[in-house]
């Protein structure tokens, strides 16, 4: 099925006098948490007014993600995701805004040379070598085993797109600069001052962050990033 009740769509998608909206394809972020590519292109963006225009423009080649070309028009967007416009020399990361949920925020044509991923899982591969598969369904692989044991579920990663070179890695610390990407505190970032990982059931690990729009704030571990030490790395709502 490529098309989903417009009541039904996420709080994200924007608002049509549609009955349907388009699905997003089976990808690296799940459905409900995702832009198909063809409504940032033709509904937020306004760069085609009808589907058809939007589908010429995207099997065009004219769009990239992630620094790759992309011609599918219901490709997930994510969190972190960049979508670049060469033409037009645009540049926008997809991130949740606070109240408003995923959006496009315009960046600058260095800052769209990486992404940031958050390590989801950490395993033993053949070879000996351990993987990390980030939060957009991609895998690290490091050969420096002993240096890589020391990396953690929840910790970052900064990398180039799209040749996935590792240019630095932020500890989920405190100190560490972060950014709320899930519940009713999304969007929201400043520094850790607390992380409560070690608790009793049915409680859950939770970090407190400081600094933020509206101050002092504690939400569950599992819906924060670390995206810089001293400061972020990349731009933030």
């Amino acid at each position: 099925m490529t098309h989903l009740k417009s009541l039904a769509a996420p709080r994200h998608y924007p608002k049509t006098t549609g009955v349907f909206a388009t699905r997003p394809r089976p990808g690296p972020h799940p459905a409900h948490e995702s832009i198909p590519l063809i409504v940032l292109v033709r509904d937020i963006l306004g760069l085609a007014e009808d589907a058809a225009t939007a589908k010429k423009i995207i099997k065009m080649r004219k769009i990239l993600v992630d620094g790759k070309v992309v011609i599918d028009h219901r490709f997930p967007l994510g969190l972190m995701d960049v979508v670049s416009i060469p033409d037009n020399e645009e540049y926008y990361r997809i991130l949740p805004f606070p109240g408003k949920g995923l959006s496009p925020l315009k960046i600058d044509a260095e800052e769209a040379r990486f992404k940031l991923g958050q390590i989801l899982r950490k395993m033993h591969v053949k070879g000996g070598h351990l993987q990390f598969t980030l939060h957009d369904g991609r895998n690290l692989r490091f050969k420096e085993v002993d240096e890589a044991r020391t990396y953690r579920t929840y910790d970052t990663f900064k990398i180039s797109i799209p040749d996935q070179t590792v240019l630095g890695y932020q500890r989920m610390e405190v100190g560490a600069y972060a950014f709320i990407h899930h519940g009713s505190k999304m969007g929201l970032h400043g520094r850790i001052t607390v992380i409560r990982r070690e608790v009793a059931y049915p409680d859950k690990p939770t970090v407190t962050i400081e600094g933020t729009r509206i101050g002092k704030v504690t939400t569950l571990l599992t819906h924060v990033m670390p995206v810089g030490d001293e400061k972020p790395w990349l731009a933030l709502p």
